[in-house]
């Protein structure tokens, strides 16, 4: 019994000193990053209200690239996954999966839509979130023959939330697989469905509920 309590207690204390190492060698953290941080796993835990001062700490090209970096990960990774889920059971189908087919079709559609929202964001929106915020820092004047009478109050007025666009696809293609037999590249599908939905409500929360309402408070400030 002491053989296995002394055994248990090595454990702990080599746990104990590869956290204190681990610990040693994250890089640094400045408030606006430590900020963002907090910000994220409040997102996670569930919050949707945040204390005023946490957000204001955060720097608004640290959510910039914190979104811009979400958007390389979705084009990148995460679509590219679920496409192949989607690949693999096309490659195997038998007339059992027809409706299993069908049902991805729904994703694929909603794909479209928000593939073509990332790419609005990443060509229009973002630069002129760059340009907004350089004439703030030294009074560059907007490019208005590239931006027209864009403004992100018009934008966000108008902004759609692709989030729930895909709860509503989960949710239908739920309701319509009770009882069928499901194979398993279907439920690795469903899977990654269900992650990507909780990082797009991270991304929704992080662009609709702190950055896009801090802009548009700084554009009528700015621009009138």
């Amino acid at each position: 019994m002491k053989e296995k309590q002394k055994a248990q207690l090595g454990t702990i204390r080599l746990t104990d000193r590869l956290l204190e190492e681990r610990l040693k060698n994250l890089p640094h953290l400045d408030s606006s990053s430590i900020a963002l941080n907090e910000l994220i796993s409040l997102v996670k835990e569930g919050v949707t209200e945040f204390p005023k001062e946490l957000i204001q700490q955060v720097a608004i090209q640290d959510l910039l690239n914190a979104l811009k970096k979400s958007h390389g990960i979705y084009l990148n990774i995460k679509l590219p996954e679920i496409e192949q889920s989607i690949y693999n059971l096309y490659s195997k189908q038998t007339n059992s999966d027809n409706v299993l087919l069908m049902l991805c079709g729904f994703f694929i559609s909603y794909q479209k839509k928000l593939v073509a929202h990332i790419q609005y964001e990443e060509v229009f929106l973002f630069p002129y979130i760059q340009s907004l915020l350089e004439f703030q820092k030294s009074g560059t004047a907007i490019d208005r023959e590239r931006f027209g009478n864009f403004t992100l109050k018009q934008f966000f007025d108008n902004h759609s939330n692709l989030e729930e666009d895909l709860n509503d696809v989960r949710s239908k293609i739920t309701e319509n697989i009770d009882g069928l037999k499901t194979p398993l590249a279907f439920r690795i599908f469903m899977i990654q469905l269900e992650h990507f939905e909780k990082d797009l409500a991270i991304h929704a929360v992080l662009e609709d509920d702190v950055l896009l309402p801090r802009l548009v408070e700084m554009e009528i400030h700015l621009l009138g």
